[in-house]
């Protein structure tokens, strides 16, 4: 199970795990899940995503099925008949991919999935789960099932180091001819704090910028053109939560924890240490709590909070980047993390 927040690279990671198993030999079905799936669209989708040619034995046909759907039975299914699922196949070892599971909300699923990873693990089937999702945690994507924590490897998706958001930014530049200039480079490493997405958001747009005005390279006039972009192609609710917090710009004390906040120091996993911003201010910090702003990680780690919309501290630095350049005072000094 793979989980971590938005822009992570979750997606880009699988794509690249799938790439390779698939070269060693392992067949692999995807499906991407959304608020209404439940457990037999998942399952019927994964068997509609093999190709009918892995059918050990020709199966009739059931109606409109696709793919190796023809493989299960008709009906509600159950977790046996995924286990039995490889048996059918003539498929040296399966993968079955699952995208995007934590937009599901059906916990009837969660137990089923669950049941179903206990009985392929007891009967030493030759078929492995791949889930990925978005969490905080592996008990927030999967529920609580003690039975098959021993049969489940959870792997959170750490942010990005500084080199690594400068491949990216290297990469771009070899593949479009257009290198970063060390000022531009400094700050989408700044701002993407860790984040690929952000970083591939930023990269795209700066280089849309200088190559509008025929430039030989990605400047710091670039990124300020590109950040209004950038800013608009966030979620929108970001900005109303953002003016609900500081009152519409009105309350600095607010205004001035946040950035530092956004800005501050960070675990590899995105998580924050309240220990290191509640010198400035308690009552500031409660009230971000309270309003829902920060979320704290669980009782296991009292002190480390995360912000509840993980692009929020992208947008208030981009804001405050704008608003730097604006009193002439170029981008705001980056805080050592």
């Amino acid at each position: 199970m793979l989980y971590g927040e938005r822009g992570r690279g979750k997606t880009s990671l699988v794509n690249l795990v799938a790439e390779a198993g698939r070269s060693d030999g392992y067949i692999f079905a995807r499906y991407s899940c959304s608020a209404e799936s439940d457990f037999d669209a998942i399952m019927r989708g994964l068997a509609r995503d093999l190709p009918a040619s892995l059918l050990a034995i020709p199966v009739a046909a059931q109606g409109d099925t696709e793919g190796c759907e023809a493989a299960l039975p008709a009906g509600r299914l159950e977790p046996r008949d995924i286990a039995l699922l490889p048996r059918r196949l003539a498929a040296p070892h399966l993968v079955l991919l699952i995208d995007e599971f934590d937009r599901v909300v059906d916990e009837a699923t969660r137990t089923r999935l669950a049941d179903t990873i206990k009985q392929v693990s007891d009967r030493a089937v030759p078929l492995s789960f791949l889930i990925v999702g978005v969490s905080e945690n592996l008990e927030h994507l999967l529920g609580r099932h003690p039975s098959i924590q021993r049969n489940v490897v959870g792997v959170p998706l750490p942010l990005m180091g500084d080199e690594e958001i400068l491949g990216i930014l290297d990469l771009g530049a070899r593949e479009t001819g257009l290198p970063f200039g060390m000022v531009a480079r400094g700050w989408i490493v700044a701002l993407a704090r860790g984040v690929p997405y952000i970083a591939q958001l930023l990269a795209l747009r700066t280089t849309q910028a200088a190559m509008r005005r025929g430039a030989a390279e990605v400047s710091e006039a670039d990124l300020e053109a590109a950040i209004p972009a950038v800013l608009a192609e966030m979620e929108p609710h970001l900005g109303g939560e953002y003016e609900a917090l500081t009152r519409g710009g009105r309350d600095q004390a607010m205004e001035g924890l946040l950035r530092a906040v956004a800005s501050g120091p960070l675990d590899r996993l995105g998580r924050i240490s309240a220990a290191h911003h509640i010198g400035g201010g308690a009552a500031l910090w409660r009230r971000l709590v309270e309003a829902g702003a920060l979320r704290p990680c669980g009782p296991a780690d009292p002190d480390l909070f995360t912000f509840k919309a993980p692009m929020l501290p992208h947008y208030i630095l981009l804001r405050a980047a704008l608003a730097a350049r604006a009193d002439g005072r170029g981008f705001p000094p980056r805080q050592s993390a």
